[in-house]
């Protein structure tokens, strides 16, 4: 069992008006939060400042993978811009709450809702 972070992180990133999204599936952890930072950062600096980043087919994000969303959203609020989070019900809402960094956020259930 030899699987590495790089193989179980999937990331994509689309336009959806004024807004972009990026989704993130898989695990997100200490071994490849650099490149969700890259990606997030990427998909600001091409699309601008209002993100919507989709964690519904995130099973386990850990302490750092939380870092850099705290981190983008710091960054986007210094220049105007929004985050949003779609994190339905399961292991990653649960640790944005436990954490207590779930106020931080608009957290949305669905992507349909996050983009009405």
């Amino acid at each position: 069992m030899s699987n590495t972070s790089a193989e179980v992180l999937e990331m994509s990133r689309r336009r959806h008006g004024e807004l972009v999204v990026v989704s993130l599936a898989g695990e997100v952890d200490v071994d490849n939060a650099s490149r969700v930072r890259q990606c997030l950062g990427e998909a600001v600096a091409a699309h601008g400042p209002r993100l919507v980043v989709d964690l519904s087919e995130l099973t386990f994000i850990d302490t750092t993978g939380l870092g850099v969303l705290v981190r983008q959203l710091a960054a986007l609020r210094e220049r105007d811009g929004s985050m949003a989070l779609v994190a339905p019900d399961g292991q990653v809402l649960r640790r944005l709450r436990r954490t207590n960094l779930a106020p931080l956020f608009p957290i949305y259930e669905t992507l349909s809702q996050a983009l009405a």
